[in-house]
């Protein structure tokens, strides 16, 4: 029997997942996973396969995982007030400051997207990490809002 989070990885493979995996280079200069629409999205759609879980870590995880430089897909859970690696398909919907997307939290432990205005086919979908993500008051963003 499969889990829930490998059939957030399966269904994503569906037509009617409307969005795919992709890759850029926009952020870093390397290859990276980016989520783009394969299909157009309206403001108020629930981007039900694209979700993913919270796994709290504990102390020790997290630091090990910054000494390794392991850091991507950890995050700071602000309603549980500890440190979680984000697992599944949505872990790849990146930060923008001006999102198309915002989270939701369904259930305790998972992840899911709401549309936050029309999204186009062959665009990317992104969501807003929080005001210092990256850095105080996100000076160091490299989205494409903060690059205009």
């Amino acid at each position: 029997m499969r889990s829930k989070l490998a059939d957030a990885y399966y269904i994503r493979f569906t037509h009617q997942a409307g969005f795919e995996v992709s890759s850029t280079t926009r952020y870093t200069g390397t290859m990276e996973a980016c989520i783009l629409a394969t299909r157009d999205w309206t403001a108020g759609e629930i981007v039900q396969y694209c979700s993913g879980a919270i796994v709290d870590l504990t102390k020790e995880d997290d630091a090990k995982l910054k000494s390794e430089g392991r850091d991507f897909s950890v995050m700071v859970s602000t309603r549980k007030k500890c440190t979680c690696l984000f697992l599944g398909p949505a872990r790849f919907m990146n930060h923008d400051c001006d999102a198309n997307c915002e989270f939701m939290t369904p259930q305790n432990s998972t992840i899911s997207f709401k549309v936050q205005r029309d999204i186009r086919r062959g665009e990317e979908m992104t969501v807003y990490y929080g005001d210092h993500y990256f850095g105080s008051d996100n000076c160091e963003c490299r989205c494409l809002s903060c690059e205009r």
